[in-house]
């Protein structure tokens, strides 16, 4: 909230008569104090955000490469500006001044008329300092509301929209992972990511002893960078608060499946004869001697997570072992050996968990089958966390529905691997459409992996991207000239797809 030049010289300077000789463009820096200084050597005293004011008495009788490193001096030490006072030490500001105050981008102002400056200083001080007790309050508020929040028993919703009723703009929390957990002041998970690549501040949030996530606030907030950076500091640890008693009941079983997938999730190796009593504990005795396949989901809220989980368990006949570690939702479920399909078996019953609830903001992944070891379900969980990052941040732009397993995204898992010059080398094979793409925003590019990833029929590609199959025709024809063959052919299928996926993860999408 601290006042900008443009601020300062539009309202308590007006009596000066101010004018702007160059570097408009810094005007909107903030203000952090205002000095008066006839010093030459006044450089070193400066730490950064003051606008100075003088006379030039420092500069009397010097020549113009004195006067160049004077302000040189000066913009380096990222002051937010000097005024000249004129009629004392110049009549006129030098034009090599203000070629050199352009040249640096520093804000270079007249005044053209004589006002004491001690009248100018106390005057843009003191709203500074108003602005500054401003802040103050407003953070003071805003630590009592959210413990009044707290206090109610109120969950991450209600304190982000507290929050941001303050801060005046989006807000976003993201998991360890980079999973989207919960967001206020958007419409929709694609504008809640683009405020996460534009934000303009981040906050850590801790939970239970350990760094749970990152609150972000989106672009245009009223405040000022150091109020808002102050503020989601101020917000994180309750937020923390709320996420820590958002899980499931820690009765005594919950809490021997907690500790046990910490354990797993975490790399500690641990005897067979260890392992099965801990599965006993946590009320899953019947995980010893089966197929396991682990599952890992995202949530804005545990319990919606645990839901899913317990009514897939359910389904299948066998408990399994489920609890929140690092704000991810992880599951251990038992599958009899003779099974042919164990993942496709689990996936199965979680999706006939999810089509009588709601599946907004969730994400699960279904892990590869492994036996039951701690060596082989750390591996198999440590999988299902990677998974599910990418399944969570790429859902949008090729995964159909909220369920999806590392089977399927195997080839993404690979590529993301893959150091940075050969993602590129891959990529290139698509270059045409690339360009063709960016130059105009066509989707030549999508269009193809959705054709691949459906099997190459063109029914089912055109009603996944909503369009005819005659606009599918003409795109598919565009692809082929672009590329100079067609992608029809079955001995390029997996280095397009390769290709594809190496393009997607590599630009960050």
């Amino acid at each position: 909230m601290l006042p900008t030049v443009r601020e300062l010289l539009a309202d308590q300077f007006v009596p000066a008569d101010p004018r702007v000789l160059a570097g408009q463009r810094g005007l909107d820096r903030a203000v952090r104090w205002v000095h008066s200084s006839e010093i030459y050597e006044i450089s070193p005293l400066l730490s950064g955000g003051e606008l100075l004011l003088t006379t030039g008495l420092g500069l009397a009788g010097v020549d113009a490469g004195t006067r160049r490193h004077y302000l040189r001096e000066i913009a380096a030490r990222e002051v937010a500006g000097v005024a000249f006072e004129l009629g004392r030490t110049f009549d006129a500001i030098p034009p090599d001044m203000v070629e050199e105050a352009s040249r640096n981008g520093l804000p270079l102002i007249a005044l053209r008329t004589v006002v004491p400056f001690i009248d100018l200083c106390r005057a843009a001080n003191t709203e500074i300092v108003s602005r500054e007790v401003r802040s103050l309050r407003i953070l003071n508020e805003l630590a009592r509301d959210l413990t009044g929040e707290l206090a109610a028993g109120n969950g991450v919703a209600r304190l982000l929209g507290r929050i941001g009723a303050v801060i005046g703009c989006a807000l976003i929390v993201t998991s360890g992972s980079g999973a989207l957990i919960a967001a206020h002041g958007v419409d929709d998970d694609r504008s809640a990511w683009a405020a996460v690549e534009s934000g303009a501040a981040r906050a850590s949030i801790r939970a239970k002893d350990s760094t749970w996530g990152t609150l972000t606030a989106g672009p245009g907030s009223a405040l000022d960078a150091a109020t808002l950076s102050a503020a989601l500091d101020q917000s994180a640890p309750a937020l923390g608060l709320a996420l820590a008693n958002s899980g499931a009941p820690s009765g005594r079983p919950q809490v021997a499946a907690t500790a046990l997938l910490a354990d797993l999730v975490n790399g500690l190796q641990m005897r067979q004869a260890d392992l099965r009593a801990r599965a006993s504990a946590a009320g899953a005795p019947g995980l010893s001697g089966r197929t396991v396949v682990p599952v890992a989901v995202e949530a804005p809220d545990s319990r919606i997570a645990t839901r899913f989980l317990d009514v897939a368990t359910k389904e299948l006949g066998r408990p399994g072992v489920i609890a929140e570690v690092h704000a991810t939702t992880y599951a251990l479920v038992a599958v009899e050996n003779s099974v042919a399909d164990a993942v496709g078996e689990v996936a199965r019953a979680l999706r006939k968990s999810l089509a009588a609830n709601s599946t907004e903001g969730v994400t699960l992944v279904v892990g590869d089958a492994c036996e039951f070891s701690s060596a082989a379900l750390t591996a198999g969980l440590s999988a299902s966390r990677s998974a599910l990052r990418l399944a969570t941040r790429h859902r949008r732009d090729w995964l159909d529905g909220p369920l999806t397993s590392c089977r399927e995204l195997a080839t993404e898992l690979t590529v993301e691997t893959l150091p940075a010059s050969e993602r590129a080398r891959l990529a290139a094979v698509l270059t045409p459409l690339i360009d063709r793409d960016a130059a105009h925003h066509s989707s030549l590019t999508r269009t193809l992996e959705v054709y691949l990833r459906h099997g190459a029929s063109p029914t089912r590609c055109a009603a996944a991207l909503h369009i005819g199959r005659q606009s599918l025709y003409q795109r598919l024809e565009r692809i082929r000239e672009l590329l100079g063959y067609d992608p029809n052919d079955p001995a390029l299928a997996a280095t397009l797809l390769l290709a594809l996926c190496a393009h997607r993860l590599g630009t960050g999408r």
